[in-house]
């Protein structure tokens, strides 16, 4: 989704003390003639990087992740999007052994392999149950240009920063701050609020798009926001590469922060 206007994101924490362990994974895609072999490589090597992830953590695909991804248009690529995601749990420092086969399976469609061994990292400690969030999205299927409000409910007070996740984009494009923003520069919140917040909206508001230059068969797009939550605020830049993120995400001490996730989907409008 972009965001029409201004910004939007999501939140989660992580711990600053961390163990790192050295697991063998395997990943696999199948793909048809027409989808480039190297990108096919990439998904099956993301598969794998998120089994080496999932080992250590044991964070696996949420029900929300399953129950969004049989309701979008292009199941594969959403499944694929909540499985990347959803190894932000962990941090991946290197990669040795890594082996890459591509073989064919039926009706011309191929199929990659990928083996390799991953030194993870795994935040040390565990979460304070008190020091939590709700998040809510005012709907989780939106058509292209649509408003886009979020509803924060903290436990108790807590600085608050919500990012947003472009699994299209490459680079810094992919992870975005979207609040606090030049329009709504509220950092630290005790009760619930929603964003934009009341004194926001009289200055912007957070519009869905459908992303421009899609493929015309994509009917539809997974995107993701998350709401990071410290018991004090964090000096973060306002964009990061997915690995940037997942690597900042893995510092912060798992006891003074929270993560919470949330998906949407975006219709692509009448052409």
């Amino acid at each position: 989704m972009r965001i029409l206007v201004t910004l939007v994101c999501l939140l989660l924490a992580l711990p600053f003390s961390a163990s790192a362990d050295w697991v063998h994974a395997e990943g696999s895609y199948t793909f048809p003639p027409v989808m480039p072999e190297a990108e096919a490589c990439q998904a099956a090597e993301d598969r794998a990087r998120s089994e080496a992830v999932r080992q250590i953590t044991g964070e696996t695909l949420s029900s929300e992740d399953v129950m969004r991804c049989s309701e979008q248009g292009d199941e594969a690529e959403c499944a694929h999007n909540s499985m990347v995601w959803t190894a932000v749990s962990g941090d991946i420092r290197a990669i040795r052994g890594r082996k890459i086969e591509t073989v064919p399976e039926v009706e011309g469609y191929r199929k990659c392999l990928v083996s390799l061994e991953a030194d993870v990292r795994a935040a040390e400690g565990q979460p304070d149950p008190s020091f939590t969030i709700g998040v809510g999205l005012n709907n989780s299927v939106f058509r292209d240009g649509e408003p886009l409000v979020v509803t924060l409910k903290p436990s108790q007070p807590m600085a608050v920063q919500i990012f947003q996740w472009l699994p299209y984009e490459k680079g810094d494009a992919q992870i975005s701050r979207i609040f606090p923003n030049q329009f709504d520069d509220v950092k630290h919140i005790e009760k619930p609020i929603t964003v934009p917040t009341t004194a926001g909206a009289k200055r912007y508001d957070l519009k869905v798009g459908f992303p421009i230059g899609m493929l015309p068969g994509r009917k539809m797009v997974d995107e993701y926001l998350m709401v990071v939550a410290t018991r004090k605020p964090r000096d973060l830049r306002d964009n990061y590469s997915l690995d940037e993120f997942r690597r900042l995400l893995s510092e912060l001490p798992r006891q003074d922060s929270r993560i919470v996730r949330r998906s949407y989907n975006i219709v692509r409008g009448s052409e």
